[in-house]
This record gives C-alpha cells, sequence and structure tokens, in this order.
C-alpha cells in the first residue's frame, strides 16, 4: 500500500527521486522517527461502558491519564462530545461550553468583595437560565437556555486575494498547514470547573493577575513560604478543555479541501469531502468583523487536568492535507494502521511515519541512490487507503456506547450533534503527557492546522509552560511558546522539553518574575478593569498596565 504512495509522490514532487523498494533498508529519516513512535499505552487499557459513562480496567483505573494516554484522550474526545464532562449535573456538550471571549472578556467588572457589592462580579449569584448573560463577568454558556452566537473572527478575511498570497506560496506547498493556520476560526472551550476555578480566583482580569504575582513576592519577602505556595495557580482536576480549529467555507473550497459534487457528478449540498465529509456548522454573529457563513471543523487539540502538567492530545479529520507530516501519526488505541509500513522500515499498527523519499542526485549510480539522502515528503493525504487505518473494536463500541457519530447521515450541517456520522472522520494525531520521556528525549506532538509552520518543534507542555503573568497581569514570556531561532522558512520555532527555571525566578531574592498560570494562555485576553488611556500622536492608546492592583487577591468560595 505505501509502495504505491511512494511512486504517487515522487511524481508530484520536482527534484530527481528514487522511492525505496518494499525490500531496500529503511533510510535515516525513517530511523529518526523512532524518537516519535513510542507505543503509548499500557497492555492493560481496557475501556468499557458502564451506566452510560467510560471505564478503565481496575489495573490502570488510577492512572489511565499517564498510563494510557491514548485511549483516555479518546475517552475525553468523547466524553466532551456527549457533555460528560462539563462538569454539570446534565451532560453538556462542549460547544456549549464557555469560550475565552466569555472567560476573558473586554470590559471586566471587578470582582465583589465585603467592602463592594455593587457593580462587580458575583460567582455566588443566582444564574437564571431564561435570561440574559452577562457580559461584564465570567459566563458558562451551558448554564443558559440561550447561550447566544459563537465568535465569528478568523484570523485572516476569506478572501481570494489571501488565497493566493504569494509570500506564502512555497510555504503552502512544503508545508500547507501554515496558510490554514493564518485563516482559521478558532475557538477554545473551557468546562464548568475551569470557568468557576477561573471566576472565583479573580484570574479573569487584570488586577487580579498582577495582584496574583504581587502577594506571591510580598509572602516571600516577608518568609512567608507557605502563602506563596498557596497562592500558585493550580485548576481543578476535572477542568477540561477543548480547542477547536475551522475554516470558511470560501476557503475550504479554494484550498481543494471539499467539493461541490462527488466522483459520480452527483452534488454534494452543502459542498464537502464527499468520502470523509468534515463536521459543518453555520456561525451567524452580528458582532463588528464577524465572517459569517459556513465553517468546517479540521483539527482539535484538547486538554484536562487530570495530570498536574496536564493531558494533551491532538485530533485531526483524516483528509487534511500533511496529516502525519514530519512527525508522523500516534495511536494505540483507537485506530490501527496497516501492517504493511512505509517502504525500507516497519512501524507496526500504532504509528503512521511521515512519507519520504531518496535524493539520488548523490548516486553514483542512478539505480544506486544513496540511503543516507532522504527527504520529507509534504502536503499529501494520509487516507486509509494508503495508511491501512481502520477503527480498532474498542474504539468502535466507545463510540456506539456513548451514540456518537451513529446517524446514517448528518441531520443539519448547520448545527453540530453528537450523532453526525463525521465524527468517525478524524483521528488521534498523537499524546503529551511529560517533557521528556523516561530517556530523555523532549516530547511533543502538533496538529498541521493549530501548529502549521512549526508542526516538527511543537510541544504543548512546554510551549503552554510558559504561561504566565508579571506583576502588571501581563505575560511574563512574551514569545508564546516560542524559541529564538527560526527553523527553515522563517517561522518561529516552539520550545521543547522540561521548561527553564529563569522564565519564572530571579534567585537574588528569591522573587517569582512570572507567576506560572497553569498552562493556561487565555490569560492573553485578559483585560484591566480600570484602564488607562494615553494619547500618542493625537491617538487614544490603551496602556499595557492597570490604574491599579488590588494589595491581595481576592477569592470567593462557593456557598
Amino acid at each position: 500500500m505505501w509502495r504505491s504512495a511512494c511512486v504517487t509522490a515522487c511524481a508530484a514532487i520536482s527534484l530527481p527521486a528514487v522511492c525505496l523498494a518494499q525490500e531496500a533498508p529503511a533510510n535515516g529519516l525513517q530511523k529518526l522517527m523512532y524518537y516519535r513512535s513510542f507505543l503509548q499505552d499500557s497492555q492493560d487499557c481496557a475501556v468499557t461502558v458502564e451506566s452510560g459513562r467510560p471505564s478503565f480496567s481496575e489495573a490502570v483505573s488510577g492512572s489511565a491519564a499517564a498510563t494510557c494516554p491514548d485511549a483516555f484522550a479518546w475517552v475525553q474526545f468523547l466524553e466532551a462530545i456527549a457533555g460528560l464532562n462539563a462538569g454539570t449535573a446534565e451532560p453538556v456538550p462542549f460547544w456549549n461550553w464557555g469560550v475565552d471571549q466569555t472567560v476573558w472578556m473586554n470590559e471586566p467588572l471587578p470582582l465583589c468583595t465585603e467592602a463592594n457589592q455593587t457593580d462587580c462580579c458575583d460567582p455566588n449569584a443566582q444564574i437564571d437560565p431564561s435570561g440574559p448573560m452577562p457580559e461584564h463577568c465570567p459566563v458558562f454558556r451551558g448554564d443558559y437556555y440561550d447561550p447566544g452566537p459563537l465568535p465569528a473572527q478568523p484570523h485572516g478575511a476569506p478572501s481570494g486575494n489571501t488565497l493566493s498570497h504569494s509570500g506564502l506560496r512555497l510555504a503552502d506547498e512544503i508545508d500547507p498547514g501554515r496558510l490554514l493556520r493564518d485563516m482559521e476560526l478558532e475557538w477554545v472551550f473551557r468546562n464548568k470547573p475551569f470557568v468557576d476555578y477561573t471566576y472565583r480566583n479573580d484570574l479573569y482580569n487584570k488586577e487580579g493577575l498582577g495582584a496574583r504575582n504581587q502577594a506571591q513576592n510580598d509572602a516571600l519577602s516577608s518568609g512567608d513560604i507557605a502563602r506563596a505556595h498557596a497562592l500558585e495557580v493550580r485548576y481543578p482536576t476535572d477542568a477540561v478543555i477543548v480547542k477547536v480549529d475551522l475554516l470558511h467555507q470560501d476557503v475550504m473550497l479554494a484550498t481543494g479541501l471539499i467539493q461541490g459534487e462527488d466522483a459520480d457528478g452527483n452534488p454534494v449540498e452543502p459542498p464537502n469531502n464527499p468520502e470523509f465529509p468534515y463536521l459543518t456548522v453555520d456561525v451567524q454573529n452580528p458582532a463588528e468583523g464577524s465572517v459569517n457563513g459556513l465553517y468546517y471543523v479540521l483539527a482539535m487539540t484538547n486538554a484536562s487536568k487530570d495530570l498536574p502538567i496536564w493531558h494533551w492530545y491532538a485530533i485531526e479529520h483524516v483528509a487534511n492535507l500533511g496529516r502525519c507530516d514530519y512527525i508522523g501519526c500516534n495511536d494505540s488505541f483507537g485506530y490501527a494502521a496497516g501492517t504493511e509500513s512505509e517502504s525500507g522500515a516497519v512501524f507496526g499498527s500504532t504509528y503512521i511515519p511521515p512519507m519520504t523519499v531518496l535524493n539520488n542526485n548523490l548516486a553514483t549510480q542512478p539505480d544506486e541512490p544513496d540511503p543516507n539522502s532522504p527527504l520529507f515528503v509534504t502536503g499529501k493525504v494520509y487516507l486509509p487507503e494508503m495508511t491501512g487505518e481502520s477503527m480498532t473494536p474498542e474504539l468502535e463500541a466507545l463510540f456506539d456506547a456513548l451514540d456518537i457519530g451513529t446517524a446514517e447521515a448528518d441531520a443539519n450541517p448547520d448545527v453540530l450533534a453528537p450523532q453526525d456520522p463525521a465524527w468517525r472522520n478524524y483521528r488521534l494525531k498523537g499524546t503529551q503527557t511529560t517533557f521528556v520521556t523516561p530517556t530523555g528525549i523532549p516530547t511533543g506532538t502538533g496538529a498541521t492546522i493549530t501548529e502549521g509552520g512549526f508542526v516538527n518543534s511543537a510541544s504543548c507542555t512546554s510551549c503552554h509552560s510558559q504561561a504566565s503573568v508579571d506583576e502588571t497581569g501581563n505575560s511574563g514570556m512574551q514569545g508564546v511558546g516560542s524559541d529564538w531561532t527560526p527553523n527553515l522558512l522563517g517561522f518561529d520555532r516552539i520550545v521543547m522539553g522540561a521548561p527553564s527555571m529563569a522564565w519564572f525566578y530571579s534567585n537574588g531574592g528569591p522573587s517569582v518574575e512570572a507567576t506560572q498560570v497553569d498552562f493556561i494562555w487565555g490569560i492573553l485576553g485578559a483585560q484591566c478593569v480600570e484602564k488607562v488611556i494615553t494619547e500618542v500622536g493625537g491617538k487614544e492608546t490603551v496602556v499595557p498596565s492597570c490604574k491599579s492592583y488590588p494589595t491581595s487577591p481576592t477569592i470567593i468560595s462557593a456557598e
């Protein structure tokens, strides 16, 4: 199967190239994938559904996130679709959870205190589900009958001019996910425990974030070490995040990811991938700058706080261009790859390697390519007919038991629904639960859309470990996970491996230069309750620092 794919790839590239025959030795790039293809799950990672909820075998139930990261990822994913991990009494599908715009709003009110009970946010206030959602306080959208429209402001407007961007044409061929990343609409959903902790700990505005850092340093300065530790940000273990990357229909059509008719010429309405449909949702938002219309789900990168550094995983649509490029696709639970791997190397059923091709420019004879000069073949599709992927009986049982993807067809393309069969067209790209392996290898994973342009160095844990704030409530790390070294295309690399102590502390005191906010980059959206506006060049500009900060952090417990 892979031999025919390799021949196709050879025909598609311009440099002189020779594909490996099935009996040829593994090339250098294939051997290096040893470091990307480690088996993730223990052999004891059995999952069943009991009383409507997934349950791990007794041998691993107490450590499923660490011992069975791939199986755990699929369970978390399906529970989010079914709404079982929303943190609410009744199931709430993830698309009705809080989003960044309802957790870190543009004009926040302060958290209520004993001294201030008016024009403030009270997390213990009674919620009227039939009423309007508050505009200036954190909101879990699932608490309301009408949660309002989702945001519709992609990173770039889906226009023909942007799609033919000459500066990205070369990059599009090498890493097609990059342009798509620049055009995506991103939704980040937070479940009820996440929203509640952010709200009650006053982490939804810059004053509250800055006060946390200032209070930590005051405690250290006075020698109250216990209080300095108590002020660390630690989300509850049932907090869950689902980040969804979508593209507008115009972009999908222009890039050829969807079609208006199938192979027999029959119309596809709305346009989609006839063989492997994408999930679709119609977004209509009256806010200024919105680009409304039908959007298609390409990828999801999700996390849950079942581990101190969170459990991370990436999900991609099976037909995404370059889905397994550079780092491969690793899944030891949900989908089994074919027993025949790419020509020259055997990876087994848990790993799909990136496509490679041999550069024969260094060959002494045309029919004797140098096996040490392999190159990546990028931007192609990794369809099941090539990879041999098939859903495992264990995953199929979970889908069926939770009634996900069980319908014959999508009943309404305008809304997301658990029964939509398109859910079964998404694949696990990989999981991440540590900074390094037990043998010291930096871990990493990334989706081709979410990390377009730098997927080969992407590391969820390392990047998000930098999420921190200084005494003003602004980011303690300006690079947002990026390294100073650009990759060959000129895009920033992302840090990999363990965090550096120097990112957070100064040892002269010691002092906390940046308070880690438990891996949550959503704090970049935090705004001041009382902004400082100055005039620069005749134009009003908002100063990064707020007017004032609380003398100590405000934390409100549940009644």
